[in-house]
């Protein structure tokens, strides 16, 4: 980006800038609010704390948190929701609703575990944290994401072949990673133009963000043997309508996906996982309460 400021400190206030490097500005690392994009950490940590499972209804309706009062990004409410359903559609108020159920330090402590440096306690970040209070960086997200790939293992990013791999640390168990992507998988890519050189798409296991005041838009997921994050923003801070995970950086997102498989089709994630073994059975429940019948 070629303008004269970058953002030092809180990218998203938009407070801090520094003159001296030219608009010389490292996407990557610049820290910002991921908006939703982390909300199926908190369903990976409600599957495997037991809480719940992708048909468990939850409700999206008005609900008070000890004061907080989330609202959807449509300003609206769907009712009973299963689980499923209510990560594919990004509801807040069931993520918050999830959120709440965990046993502390719930997604605060998942992201300590994973290097992401929160400046402030978990109290400060409050359940708003599943929708995106706390700041981090595309390298980040994509460190995470890739955990998902990974049976919920998390690595730091290496930058060249010859650099020391980092050890592993479980932020959610295989089984709980695995119905996490199952559901991202159903999240129904944009429309997107005739591509006559592109061939039948892999599954895509993605999730869109949008920030506070539209400063930031997410799109990050697994693609064939890549994790992917596509960012669209202003690296003043500045916010715009336009700026909506969906509709900004979802097609571009789908653009390089489908630019990177123009090879052999991979084996898809849930079948690389599935034949490591893992402890999941498909049982019936209630198609009305979720529950065991």
């Amino acid at each position: 980006d070629h303008r004269t400021m970058e953002v030092l400190a809180e990218v998203g206030s938009g407070d801090y800038f520094d003159e001296s490097i030219s608009g010389q500005v490292n996407g990557v690392t610049a820290r910002r609010s991921p908006g939703s994009a982390l909300k199926p950490l908190v369903y990976g940590l409600a599957f495997d704390e037991g809480l719940i499972h992708p048909h468990s209804m939850l409700k999206d309706a008005p609900t008070t948190f000890g004061g907080f009062d989330p609202e959807n990004f449509d300003l609206d409410f769907t009712g009973p929701t299963t689980a499923r359903e209510a990560l594919i559609k990004s509801r807040n108020v069931p993520a918050v609703a999830v959120s709440a159920l965990l046993k502390s330090p719930g997604l605060y402590g998942l992201l300590k575990k994973a290097g992401v440096p929160l400046a402030h306690g978990p109290e400060y970040y409050g359940l708003g944290l599943a929708l995106g209070t706390a700041e981090v960086s595309m390298q980040e997200l994509v460190e995470l994401y890739a955990a998902l790939a990974n049976g919920g293992g998390h690595r730091r990013l290496r930058r060249a072949l010859h650099d020391p791999q980092s050890t592993t640390t479980a932020l959610l168990s295989p089984e709980a990673s695995f119905l996490i992507l199952d559901i991202l998988k159903d999240n129904a890519r944009p429309q997107r133009a005739s591509r006559p050189w592109a061939r039948q798409p892999s599954p895509a296991y993605w999730k869109t963000g949008t920030s506070y005041a539209f400063r930031d838009a997410w799109t990050v997921g697994i693609i064939g043997p890549f994790a992917l994050a596509v960012w669209i923003g202003d690296f003043s801070g500045q916010g715009n309508p336009a700026f909506i995970g969906i509709d900004a950086a979802a097609p571009l997102f789908f653009e390089i996906a489908d630019a990177l498989q123009t090879g052999p089709t991979p084996t898809s994630v849930l079948e690389t996982m599935s034949r490591h073994g893992l402890n999941l059975t498909k049982v019936d429940v209630c198609a009305i309460s979720g529950k065991m019948p």
